[in-house]
């Protein structure tokens, strides 16, 4: 996560958060979504629901709080207007990582995954 972002890969982040945005362009922040999110259920914060997602994501406002949904697609399920939520947290995850500013938990299981083939290391067999 040390190298600068190139020109392209910037010009690629603007681009998916445009698209993520563009995602939540209909909805009406009805918070049915909330009900059903495993995150929101357990955090308990408005950020991490799927209507907090939208607000962030609605103001290009791009965090790391992106990782904290769990891709379930619940909320998509039971959004009144078939809202694509998955869909724009991915971008906006696949943006971070453009950014040089995605998780650097992500970044080592990735360099374990090119070393050894394994994201948890190697495997001792008995």
């Amino acid at each position: 996560m040390n190298k600068k972002p190139t020109e392209q890969e910037l010009i690629e982040a603007n681009n998916l958060i445009e698209e993520a945005c563009e995602v939540f362009d209909t909805c009406t922040s009805c918070g049915l979504c909330k009900s059903i999110c495993p995150t929101f259920k357990v955090l308990m914060e408005e950020r991490v629901s799927p209507r907090g997602h939208a607000i962030l994501l609605s103001d290009k406002v791009l965090d790391k709080v992106v990782y904290e949904c769990t891709m379930c697609k619940a909320c998509e399920k039971k959004c009144p207007i078939n809202i694509k939520v998955c869909d724009a947290v991915q971008k906006a995850r696949e943006a971070l990582v453009l950014k040089q500013k995605g998780l650097k938990k992500n970044e080592e299981m990735l360099k374990r995954f090119k070393k050894t083939g394994n994201v948890f290391e190697k495997v001792e067999r008995k």
